[in-house]
């Protein structure tokens, strides 16, 4: 059975995909030594959907029209969710991991990755119950996601009683921080809320601490996982914390037993585990999940069964004794250095 792997390769979210691949490929290799999905071996193909709705279309069509795969994983932006889910609708099911809006998915679609509400909301109330944080300001990358995370934002702060004292969208690509970090320092704010993807949050929080700013206000960054902060440095990571379902630091034993796989196949050396790459591990396995369920590998029945909204907890009941499992949860991490460390449980 041939499964799309659809990410970034290259670009501003590049930086992911040598641990994405990484944790597809112990995934692929779990479910084969099992028997394979109905008892046919899963085979990978990896697609590069870039960060633009023609080149994830374009990578899209290959992975169907010429690779033939029977089913894709996505694990890219969700500013091209909509038109990936729109092209493959009937074709083949598609399993969305990562962390995203919340919103309803497209047709053909499972979502399966933790929302921002979910994370966000008891994460600020840590920041000020431990923190005393009162007063916030928010920055983000210029399309859907950090838009709606914003909106998130705002919403909380008028559930929580804190304020929202200053705001900014700015271009994935930014040639200079300066005037938006004198804005934020004159703000008043004490933590910078950010929304921002790879590679920008990796030189905006570089240029943060450049300008002096990690050692007079807190950061809460959204997505800063295991990845982007090796990308960060330990020069730039002070007073950085993230909230997440998943940590590589957060001990269990299904976490435990999934990091040995994953370094007994590509050593100690390998891409950072983080939530990201672990999504795609668990995607691999709602899919052959699914497919157990209703007894078919075929891609278009799988597809047509995801035309009716499939609710998260039906589509994580595979993943019981998964790293984040049916269930996740929310944990705060602080950055180390490059590594991130949790230092409380959000969810209980």
């Amino acid at each position: 059975m041939k499964v799309g792997l659809l990410h970034a390769r290259s670009g501003v979210a590049g930086m992911w995909a040598p641990s994405m691949d990484a944790a597809a490929l112990v995934g692929a290799a779990e479910i084969n030594a099992a028997g394979g999905i109905l008892g046919e071996e899963i085979e990978l193909v990896f697609g590069d959907c870039g960060f633009s709705v023609r080149e994830s279309l374009d990578a899209v069509d290959t992975l169907i029209d010429i690779d033939g795969v029977d089913a894709i994983i996505g694990g890219h932006a969700s500013n091209v969710r909509d038109a990936v889910s729109r092209r493959v609708a009937s074709k083949v099911p598609y399993i969305y991991t990562p962390q995203y809006e919340g919103i309803a998915c497209g047709p053909s679609t499972v979502a399966i990755g933790s929302t921002d509400h979910e994370l966000m909301a008891p994460a600020l109330q840590w920041l000020r119950s431990e923190k005393q944080a009162e007063r916030f300001f928010f920055v983000g990358n210029d399309y859907i996601w950090p838009r709606m995370a914003l909106t998130t934002t705002r919403r909380l702060m008028r559930e929580q009683g804190t304020h929202l004292v200053g705001q900014a969208i700015v271009p994935i690509k930014v040639a200079d921080y300066s005037e938006l970090l004198k804005q934020i320092a004159q703000s008043g704010a004490q933590v910078v809320i950010q929304a921002l993807i790879g590679l920008s949050s990796v030189e905006f929080n570089r240029a943060f601490a450049a300008a002096g700013l990690d050692q007079k206000m807190l950061r809460f960054g959204l997505i800063v996982d295991e990845t982007v902060i090796c990308g960060i440095g330990s020069d730039a990571s002070a007073n950085l914390f993230t909230a997440a379902s998943y940590f590589a630091d957060h001990h269990s034993r299904s976490n435990d037993h999934f990091l040995e796989r994953y370094h007994d196949a590509f050593g100690a050396l390998a891409p950072p585990v983080s939530a990201g790459s672990v999504g795609y591990y668990e995607g691999l396995h709602v899919l052959a999940g699914l497919a157990r369920d209703l007894q078919t590998r075929n891609s278009r029945a799988l597809a047509h069964h995801l035309h009716r909204p499939m609710p998260r907890p039906t589509a994580r009941h595979m993943l019981d004794d998964k790293p984040v499992g049916q269930w996740p949860l929310v944990y705060m991490g602080r950055a180390d250095g490059v590594t991130l460390q949790v230092v409380a449980s959000l969810t209980h």
